[in-house]
């Protein structure tokens, strides 16, 4: 069924957070975060959830972990403008999660689509395949493994 809340392995989940850590990284950032990104990070710091994927208006993909604060915080330098899709700037995107392969899930920091979540894939250029209107909307967008 879809539209759960997903559920994320506790054995994967990494040492809690605090709000204090995420004052702290947005002040980093020089961005707010938006609400649901926060409450889901004090709830679980990033880590592996038991889905097979997660669907936008058009597609199902594949999903293996969120990051955790502390590598969305690395995740800021392993990106240059070269590897971020067309239209973007590395420092445009919060990287938070990725799938098996080459896949990565953002979130925009541009003022023109500010909280709107991306998926692209990085292969010869990286294009762009999913699109959810906020990071609310893409957590009630799992589909759990059967």
């Amino acid at each position: 069924k879809t539209g759960g809340i997903i559920m994320l392995r506790a054995t994967d989940a990494n040492e809690p957070i605090t709000r204090e850590d995420l004052l702290q990284f947005e002040e980093n950032l020089g961005k707010k975060l938006p609400e649901a990104m926060l409450n889901f990070y004090l709830k679980y710091n990033g880590g592996q959830s038991c889905v097979s994927g997660v669907h936008d208006d058009k597609h199902l993909f594949p999903f293996n972990a969120f990051y955790s604060l502390e590598e969305m915080e690395k995740a800021l330098n392993w990106f240059d403008d070269e590897v971020v899709p067309a239209g973007f700037q590395a420092k445009d995107l919060l990287h938070f999660a990725y799938d098996p392969g080459s896949g990565n899930y953002a979130l925009s920091l541009r003022e023109e689509d500010y909280g709107k979540v991306y998926y692209y894939v990085l292969e010869e250029r990286a294009e762009i395949f999913g699109q959810w209107l906020s990071f609310e909307a893409f957590l009630t967008s799992f589909v759990e493994s059967e």
